[in-house]
């Protein structure tokens, strides 16, 4: 079931399901391609096969015709550009046919505590203060950065460097590589205890 839809700006057209595991009913649903069935064929876990065919059918609710391929294991599309996300239990997509724009969908949870040394810098720790909200949207803004620059390799936490934000305001982030400093904008949201946060690089 679609839970929100076209919360980015058109001409952009996003949304968020969640993620069912009647696989009968979805392969019934689903429009699929016979590059989409080769992919669910090769899926090794009934789990994978249930991400991608949840995609499909948000694709779908979201009034998309889209085929879907992979490069690198990024998905691309045969029209605009495409970003995709899942947690356990939804599936977030987003689509631009003109600018590539980036989701990430992450379950707000103690986890994040977890990796939080190793992943953001000591100026992100003291923006958060073990906020696990803000720790989630630190960690979301800073998987679309990785989406957007398509280099192996980053380091999250020297790297990529969230900027401090206010419950009004865009985030913005920086990447540095290769001595040069690439600009990105995200928004965010919050839905059934999970963050998502979508946006792009800043030309």
């Amino acid at each position: 079931m679609i839970l929100t839809e076209n919360f980015s700006s058109a001409p952009s057209v996003s949304g968020i399901r969640e993620i069912t595991n009647d696989i009968d009913f979805l392969y019934s649903y689903c429009d699929l391609t016979d590059v989409d069935n080769m992919i669910i064929s090769q899926s090794g876990s009934l789990l994978r096969r249930l991400e991608i065919l949840n995609v499909r059918a948000l694709i779908k609710d979201l009034g998309l015709n889209l085929k879907i391929t992979y490069k690198n294991r990024k998905p691309q599309c045969d029209n605009g550009f495409i970003s995709i996300s899942h947690s356990d239990t939804l599936a977030a997509v987003i689509w631009n046919p003109d600018t590539e724009t980036a989701i990430d969908i992450e379950e707000i949870s103690e986890r994040v505590t977890r990796i939080a040394k190793r992943a953001f810098s000591l100026p992100e720790l003291e923006f958060a203060n073990n906020d696990i909200l803000k720790l989630n949207l630190l960690w979301n803004c800073k998987e679309c950065v990785y989406k957007l620059a398509e280099i192996k390799g980053l380091d999250f936490k020297k790297q990529i460097q969230v900027l401090p934000f206010n419950a009004e305001d865009k985030i913005k982030a920086e990447l540095i590589s290769g001595g040069n400093i690439r600009y990105f904008e995200f928004e965010y949201g919050k839905i059934l205890n999970h963050s998502y946060v979508w946006g792009k690089e800043m030309k």
